[in-house]
């Protein structure tokens, strides 16, 4: 069962509204008549936010969304101190929240704002105006909503963290490339960016549990992003990417009542030296893929190697979406072939002007496991990534004794683990 929620504020913006409510699917911007769009309800947080207040002559414009009844709790603890009303629109009685108490005059903060607006611009709706100017949030002034534009902004902040040798882990340029344009299509919108000036960037995934991701330039504190991404995920974010010789990290997180959690190895290979000869039987290819004619060859042996529980014509369909975006490389999309031209092991590098590369993704069909052909296909895209002028390349992976125990084999070196954080005792969101 489900039931219809108006939007009018911050819950515009997808990514936000389905960090609230996982289920939440957009159906119709609406003008809801009788009522009036005002920023007087006070935040937990000391701001004010947007309101919907009884007006005979005012319209209020907004969104419809379609939420599974199991989301209902949640969307209650995410609107304190508002009254939840039915209102009808076009006949159907229709969830929305009011603030009825007096009305709150602080203004409103710049990344709530930078929300709201940008939901506006998604549906196409007049931008959001406030009457009184919105300003820093103190706890992580002038952050906003990523947009397409800031893709270079994100990777230069990570090529920046890949040479620093501070003691933080960076996922690599080609890691967020990946994140963001190979999205699972079942979970649209679930993750979003946000962006802090030019001095860091974070990622929040709203799937449980929800994961908060925070890269800044070297030598910029951490834990006000993570603070603010708490602040409104009600202390429910696992908090990734930490190395477990980030010491400063650490420490803040056991400080403020964060415990370890789930773990993955990183491994490294330093390409200076000599790389092995890749070995196949006569009649195999190792090479890049032969562009979208081998797309759904290519995205079996994908399926299958990840053990995946996506349609397969679901699966064909994100990996077109993939291979016809902005940063995608053919000539960095791998594969071994049989000689009947089934694709039996795959793997996708990343290159970047710092020196450092990444393998993301690699696996090979279980139907050719231990015959040599994911070794293979490893030494092959080493040799590619050498002669672009990489000087490493790193690869991560989870913590079971037949990972570790391929990458240790093949050549690639141990060199630590990554760590998740969770706060012990999660508050109620707010």
């Amino acid at each position: 069962m489900s039931f219809r929620y108006f939007a009018y504020g911050s819950n515009l913006w997808v990514p936000h509204m389905r960090s609230r409510c996982p289920s939440a699917t957009p159906l119709e911007t609406v003008s809801l008549p009788g009522w009036t769009i005002v920023c007087d309800k006070p935040s937990t947080d000391g701001s004010a936010k947007l309101n919907i207040r009884p007006d005979p002559g005012g319209v209020a414009p907004g969104l419809v969304y379609e939420i599974a009844d199991g989301d209902r709790a949640s969307l209650d603890a995410a609107e304190p101190r508002y009254v939840a009303v039915t209102v009808d629109i076009a006949d159907i009685p229709t969830l929305t929240y009011t603030y009825r108490g007096d009305p709150h005059h602080a203004p409103p903060y710049d990344w709530y704002a930078a929300v709201a607006r940008a939901g506006s611009a998604q549906h196409g709706l007049p931008e959001v105006t406030f009457t009184t100017p919105p300003v820093a949030d103190p706890l992580a002034g002038s952050i906003r909503p990523a947009t397409a534009e800031d893709l270079g902004l994100v990777q230069s902040i990570l090529s920046e963290g890949l040479v620093a040798g501070d003691g933080r882990y960076y996922i690599h340029p080609g890691d967020y490339a990946w994140w963001v344009y190979h999205d699972d299509p079942r979970h649209p919108d679930h993750f979003s960016t946000w962006v802090q000036a030019d001095r860091g960037f974070m990622t929040i995934d709203s799937r449980a549990p929800n994961e908060i991701n925070v890269f800044t330039r070297p030598g910029i504190d951490r834990m006000p992003l993570v603070r603010w991404a708490q602040r409104r995920l009600g202390d429910r974010g696992e908090v990734g990417w930490i190395d477990d010789g980030d010491s400063e990290m650490i420490t803040a997180l056991c400080d403020t009542g964060y415990s370890p959690g789930a773990v993955i190895r990183r491994y490294q290979w330093d390409l200076a030296g000599d790389i092995p000869r890749p070995e196949l039987p006569e009649g195999w290819q190792l090479r890049p893929v032969a562009g979208e004619e081998e797309a759904n060859r290519r995205r079996a042996a994908s399926h299958a190697a990840f053990e995946s529980t996506m349609p397969e014509a679901i699966h064909l369909q994100r990996y077109l979406s993939f291979m016809r975006s902005p940063v995608y490389l053919s000539e960095r999309d791998l594969v071994a072939v049989t000689p009947n031209g089934r694709v039996a092991s795959f793997m996708i590098w990343w290159g970047d002007d710092s020196g450092v590369a990444q393998v993301e993704p690699f696996g090979t069909h279980p139907d050719f496991h231990r015959r040599g052909v994911g070794r293979a296909l490893l030494y092959y895209g080493l040799s590619r990534m050498k002669e672009a002028g990489m000087r490493q390349t790193r690869v991560c992976t989870d913590e079971d004794r037949e990972a570790t125990a391929f990458y240790e084999g093949v050549g690639f070196r141990d060199v630590g683990r990554l760590r998740w954080w969770r706060k012990s005792s999660p508050s109620a969101a707010g």
